[in-house]
């Protein structure tokens, strides 16, 4: 049961470190926006909660989401439609843009009309390029806070 334990752990860590670390990205609902940051109004009751206090330490931040999160919203969060999250600010989202190609929204605000678009991961792969990956996966996640941060969908 222990390690079982420790997996359930590191299963609710990664979701929440994903949703943290992520650009709270992937909208279900048409009308919602894709990309949306609680933290980003220092006015909401959002920004004064742990997790968006980038002043602690990551663990703690991913310790606040997942006190958080009920089992419901656990086991929904393990399906590709992530469940809306109102007690963190986040709209439903979708895990099909988990970016391993690029950020690839299904639609572009006016803000920034593209994005970059990367090969399959499986054709990364085939290089045996370890520096390919790692630059690969650097650009994808600043140019998803670069979307987030202007507020683009």
């Amino acid at each position: 049961f222990k390690s079982f334990q420790s997996r359930a752990d590191m299963a609710s860590k990664t979701l929440a470190a994903s949703l943290l670390l992520g650009s709270f990205a992937g909208a279900v609902v048409a009308n919602d926006p894709l990309m949306v940051n609680p933290c980003r109004d220092p006015s909401s009751a959002f920004a004064k909660m742990a997790f968006c206090n980038s002043a602690l330490g990551i663990d703690e931040r991913i310790e606040d989401m997942i006190k958080l999160l009920n089992v419901t919203d656990k086991i929904n969060l393990m399906n590709q439609d992530g469940p809306k999250l109102p007690q963190m600010g986040l709209n439903g989202y979708r895990w099909w843009e988990e970016a391993t190609h690029g950020i690839s929204p299904p639609r572009n605000g006016q803000k920034t009309a593209t994005e970059t678009n990367f090969p399959f991961p499986i054709t990364t792969g085939m290089s045996f390029n370890r520096t390919l990956w790692r630059k690969t996966g650097e650009h994808i996640a600043r140019e998803a806070r670069a979307f987030a941060n202007v507020g683009d969908e």
